[in-house]
């Protein structure tokens, strides 16, 4: 087809159009391009992900700012207070902005030091100290997971020659929670003022007072007995988890995976026990023993000559008399002895201090599943059946969990272990795969831009591109086209049928010999390719024509 030919059908389509349907024609046109056009750009539009949240003005200008000098854009949400940017570049401008020190949440860290002023008194040196240490203690807050932002208010001491004018340095903090309806952690409250006290010289952490921003006091300055009774707390769960735990290590091997449940309850003593105790045993027992002795020794025998002769030490070259030999042998005077014994009683005494988080009583209940006992057809089949555990079994449980735990009897502690079939009817059931739906989540948002470009794209081809295609290019009109348009017309009289049926009979009349004549061609052209064909169809005709 020519391009005179399109150009003539084209005009022809003009010619039979009116001015309102050429206006419409024009205008759906337009439309289409606009579709096109709009959701082309739809499609290629960046997504934009959430880059900083619950800024202060300043920070949101600085951030805004600095966006503007790299080119990059960006959108504005929540009255300012937040920044969205292109996802693909989401990781990157957050590494570069957190090495820049923003956002810094309004509050000034000790980069204040950075740029030297000269002429500083020494009363605006400390207020800038102070002013940099409450931004850094304030950051550091805010890097919890469930605090949002932080304000952080410093008293610093203030000493002095007089012990009656010192004043001890005091704080508060003020936390904004990313969740108000659930309150903060005991221990993260805690953390948050023995970082406080610790960062500020000479604060005591009973100088810290916390709040929220509703107004709810979180720590209060001095509470000594809310602390201790929170870890008391604190150290009786993790006890319970501990013992709990432990129970489930041992028996978990032996029972199998998933089918034992322990719950451990302890009671510990909130006040401190102080006990002596003095015991005596009616026994009495050998403590010392002394021995005493005296003695004298007589004379015996006739005494010897008195005088300064007597006296002298005898010669050896004279013997000594008989008498004074013998009296010198003999022993003289009287012996005495005596015995002493001391006995006492056998005394014991015991100071006792109990400190207070003692563990008082002990529960532990335990539940056992029962066994899963596995059998096998003949056929090959294999079956399980849950039975219960014997006495012995149980028994062995029962003694392993209370070595396990520290079981005391004499101080009232309670375990059960029973033996109770679990609900496997969940646990049997599979997980159920993930839909198409589930897979494609990830994917939703450009997977729906996709679908409504489709979408919209069919419906312009189906209710305007192709009616007016159609009317520019109509189809040409076949036997059946015209039969159907044939009746459509209004209804004819039995002259014009009478015509038409006589028209046919003389085009059918007209064209029968050159019907023969192609027929003949035809006939010819087949001998010539089969003969033997040929001649046993005219063998054929001859017999029927004898017969």
């Amino acid at each position: 087809m020519d391009l005179q030919a399109i150009l003539k059908r084209v005009q022809g389509a003009r010619a039979a159009l009116t001015t309102r349907q050429l206006v419409t024609l024009g205008v759906s046109f337009v439309a289409v391009i606009a579709l096109v056009i709009g959701s082309a750009y739809w499609i290629s539009a960046p997504s934009y992900g959430l880059l900083f949240s619950d800024m202060e003005a300043e920070d949101a200008a600085r951030v805004v700012a600095r966006l503007k000098t790299q080119k990059v854009p960006y959108r504005l949400d929540d009255s300012g207070r937040a920044v969205r940017v292109p996802e693909g570049r989401l990781d990157e401008l957050r590494l570069d902005f957190a090495g820049g020190g923003l956002p810094a949440s309004g509050r000034i860290g000790f980069e204040i030091f950075d740029r030297t002023a000269f002429g500083v008194t020494e009363f605006l040196e400390q207020v800038n100290y102070r002013r940099a240490l409450e931004g850094e203690i304030a950051r550091t807050i805010a890097t919890i997971d469930e605090v949002s932002a932080a304000r952080v208010h410093i008293a610093m001491a203030k000493e002095s020659l007089f012990g009656s004018q010192e004043r001890p340095a005091k704080a508060s903090v003020v936390l904004k929670l990313h969740n108000s309806n659930r309150p903060l952690p005991e221990s993260t409250v805690r953390g948050i003022v023995s970082l406080v006290a610790a960062s500020i010289e000479g604060l005591n952490p009973d100088s810290v007072v916390v709040l929220d921003t509703f107004g709810r006091p979180l720590a209060k300055g001095g509470d000594a007995d809310s602390s201790l009774g929170n870890l008391q707390l604190e150290r009786q769960q993790r006890i319970e988890a501990e013992l709990a735990s432990r129970v489930l290590f041992l028996l978990e091997p032996v029972v199998g995976p998933g089918r034992v449940r322990v719950n451990a309850s302890v009671r510990l003593r909130g006040e401190s026990e102080e006990q002596t105790e003095e015991r005596f045993d009616p026994t009495a027992i050998l403590r010392s023993r002394q021995y005493t002795s005296e003695g004298t020794i007589a004379a015996a025998g006739t005494p010897g000559i008195a005088g300064a002769r007597a006296n002298l030490p005898p010669s050896p070259s004279e013997p000594a008399p008989a008498a004074t030999l013998a009296s010198a042998q003999a022993p003289a005077g009287t012996t005495r002895s005596s015995e002493t014994a001391n006995y006492e009683l056998n005394k014991v005494v015991r100071h006792t201090v109990r400190p207070p988080g003692d563990i008082g009583r002990l529960s532990v209940a335990v539940l056992v599943d029962h066994d899963q006992v596995t059998t096998r057809g003949k056929d090959g089949s294999v079956t399980k059946a849950a039975k219960a555990r014997d006495a012995a079994t149980m028994q062995k449980i029962h003694d392993i969990v209370a070595a396990a735990v520290g079981f005391d009897a004499a101080r009232g502690d309670q375990l059960t272990v029973e033996n109770i079939p679990f609900d496997d009817s969940e646990a049997d059931d599979a997980p159920p795969a993930p839909t198409i739906l589930q897979r494609m989540a990830p994917y939703g948002d450009d997977a729906l831009r996709v679908l409504v470009v489709l979408v919209l794209g069919a419906l312009a081809l189906l209710f305007v591109v192709r009616p007016l295609v159609s009317r520019v290019f109509p189809p040409p009109l076949t036997a059946d086209h015209v039969a159907v348009e044939s009746l459509k017309e209004a209804p004819r009289t039995v002259e014009e049928l009478q015509g038409e049926i006589e028209a046919q009979l003389q085009a059918a009349e007209s064209a029968a010999p050159r019907r023969l004549t192609a027929l003949a061609k035809r006939l010819g052209t087949i001998a010539q390719k089969e003969p033997e064909t040929t001649a046993r169809l005219l063998r054929t005709w001859l017999q029927e024509e004898e017969q």
